[in-house]
């Protein structure tokens, strides 16, 4: 059996492979402005329990583009994607911690003086 008949057999048994040499990804990679838009849009989403990605500081906004940049990446073993899971909660977490109010104080009252008002 010659070559060009098998790959005629396997063609016929199973019409939606394809052939050694053409790639499965018709589209190809995405480009480096596809992949910046993705992590701006990420970043975005992100941002809007902060008030919005326009209101943070510059490093706020370094640090949400580089949690949006891990999000967007796809580990290829569990172990990775446990390491960027924790990653991107420690980043954001920062975030949050930098964003609060500058008296840092909390904003909600003693719990002294709610159970007092309660009363």
């Amino acid at each position: 059996m010659t070559e060009q008949t098998q790959l005629q057999e396997t063609a016929g048994r199973y019409p939606n492979r394809y052939r050694p040499g053409q790639s499965g990804n018709l589209a190809g990679r995405p480009s480096r402005a596809q992949q910046r838009a993705l992590v701006l849009a990420k970043a975005h989403e992100l941002a809007q329990e902060l008030g919005g990605y326009e209101r943070l500081s510059p490093i706020e906004r370094t640090l949400i583009e580089r949690a949006a940049d891990l999000l967007c990446k796809r580990p290829r073993r569990y172990d990775e994607c446990v390491r960027r899971d924790n990653l991107v909660s420690r980043i954001l977490r920062d975030v949050l911690l930098r964003h609060r109010p500058a008296d840092g104080r909390n904003s909600q009252k003693p719990l002294r003086d709610r159970l007092v008002v309660g009363a």
